[in-house]
């Protein structure tokens, strides 16, 4: 986990220090097993002169567990209740409109760019059933979600794990969804009918995700767990990734090790850029998941470099 103090940044560690740390999260089941989140193998993949920022890199890394993450984005959907229900009402007033709410929501995945059944907004469906107890016919795909607001407006409450670009959950607002009546439209297309209301509930999110997803689809109320602001990122100037003595150097690091692992260079426009998905620059997993979004020297698993996790 990251700990930094930010007027200071991070402190300075040794290796024995971060694997030390790797092995009790390891042990104590904050992190998986070896076998999926190798600290040990990726330090391997480094030059002496390189171990510093590689060592200070692996410290950064966050990696949320599953119940971390199951309370996390419990905490995002219950925030809804502060619009939901209004200031000063009672008690019972309150418990009332929330549960009203509740029982009315759908909740949708947001589906990736070709809609595979294993796209993270599914899991995230099936935790709301399962660990917050929304009803199996309360979760609907876009298009059945779609359908059922044909008849009437009802809350619609979209999940998923992670916002890096937003361009996931915009692509989704405005794409053309097939309805049971057979026509076609878009979640964008009914915003401004009466009453209808959309909620956005990831765990994570970057804030320029959350500001494109704000400027492209402003009557989506966001709810996220948490914002990662653009210190979290390894590329920025003023990052709380690198310790004061790193940071002049921490580009050309990432860069030449990149290079010697044939990792592209796309200006941020391929999952496998070197930078991350659009220069994101983020060290971070979400389950079994290493996002685009993250530093591509963290998951590469090709020309003999060893991966820290497997992109799943």
């Amino acid at each position: 986990m990251l700990n930094a103090d930010p007027t200071t940044g991070p402190p300075r560690v040794t290796r024995d220090d971060v694997i030390a740390k790797c092995d009790y999260f390891t042990r104590v089941h904050l992190w998986p097993l070896k076998s999926a989140l190798d600290p040990d193998s990726w330090l391997q993949n480094f030059r002496i002169g390189e171990m510093d920022h590689a060592v200070h890199l692996l410290n950064a890394f966050m990696y949320f567990h599953q119940n971390l993450v199951q309370e996390m984005f419990a905490a995002s959907v219950q925030a809804l209740s502060r619009q939901v229900c209004r200031t000063g009402e009672s008690f019972i007033t309150a418990l009332s409109a929330w549960q009203l709410f509740f029982d009315r929501a759908i909740i949708v995945p947001v589906p990736g760019d070709r809609n595979n059944p294993s796209d993270s907004g599914y899991s995230f469906a099936r935790m709301a059933r399962q660990h917050l107890g929304f009803a199996e016919d309360q979760i609907m795909s876009p298009s059945d979600a779609l359908s059922e607001l044909a008849k009437g407006p009802r809350p619609v409450i979209f999940v998923d794990d992670f916002v890096g670009t937003g361009s996931q959950f915009t692509g989704t607002w405005f794409r053309d969804f097939q309805t049971s009546s057979g026509t076609t439209t878009t979640f964008a297309a009914i915003a401004g009918v009466r009453d209808m209301r959309f909620f956005y509930c990831p765990v994570l999110s970057t804030q320029a995700g959350m500001d494109e997803i704000a400027l492209q689809c402003p009557t989506v109320q966001l709810s996220p767990a948490h914002v990662l602001s653009e210190r979290y990122s390894a590329l920025s100037p003023d990052s709380l990734i690198w310790p004061t003595h790193l940071k002049g150097s921490a580009l050309d690091f990432l860069e030449t090790v990149s290079k010697r692992a044939k990792i592209p260079d796309t200006d941020g426009g391929s999952p496998d850029d070197w930078r991350g998905f659009e220069k994101r620059g983020l060290v971070l997993a979400i389950l079994d998941t290493i996002p685009d979004a993250t530093l591509c020297i963290l998951r590469w698993n090709k020309n003999g470099w060893k991966p820290l996790m497997v992109k799943a």
